[in-house]
């Protein structure tokens, strides 16, 4: 399992995002992702979030795209923990602890962590005073359940 507790902000021009995704050690079908959370700025209010989620294929021929926009009636641009727990059958996905969604496919093979904040620029014209910009990580984890007698 992986979780971060982000917040993202509402600056329509960005994205901050957490992912895994294969290192391609043993060719470029293992890359596969599993993106736990995409935010994007014009997505999130404070009484609403719009996040995507999902796995995508990128290379790997035993998967397929299958990303969704879950909305959260939640303040979009305050702290939130996104996690993912992953075994041979599946991918689970939760929102503050709360179960969101499933997606049937495996990913089998050594997964890299990524947190990144992107920018979508409107234009070529860029203005000073909107930098810079930023997004935040509170914490970062990744553990095993141990399975309990």
């Amino acid at each position: 399992m992986v979780e971060a507790t982000l917040r993202a902000h509402g600056d329509p021009t960005c994205m901050l995002a957490l992912w895994l995704i294969g290192f391609e050690d043993d060719g470029p079908e293992q890359s596969g992702e599993i993106c736990v959370c995409e935010l994007f700025g014009n997505a999130l209010t404070h009484d609403r979030a719009g996040l995507n989620i999902g796995v995508k294929a990128h290379k790997d021929p035993r998967l397929h795209d299958d990303m969704a926009q879950i909305q959260l009636d939640v303040d979009g641009t305050s702290w939130h923990t996104y996690s993912a727990e992953w075994d041979v059958e599946r991918v689970r996905f939760f929102v503050d602890d709360e179960h969101v969604r499933t997606v049937e496919q495996r990913i089998d093979y050594p997964l890299q962590l990524m947190v990144d904040l992107f920018e979508f620029p409107a234009g070529a014209a860029r203005d000073p005073t909107a930098y810079p910009k930023f997004g935040d990580v509170r914490s970062l984890r990744g553990y095993n359940h141990v399975a309990t007698a």
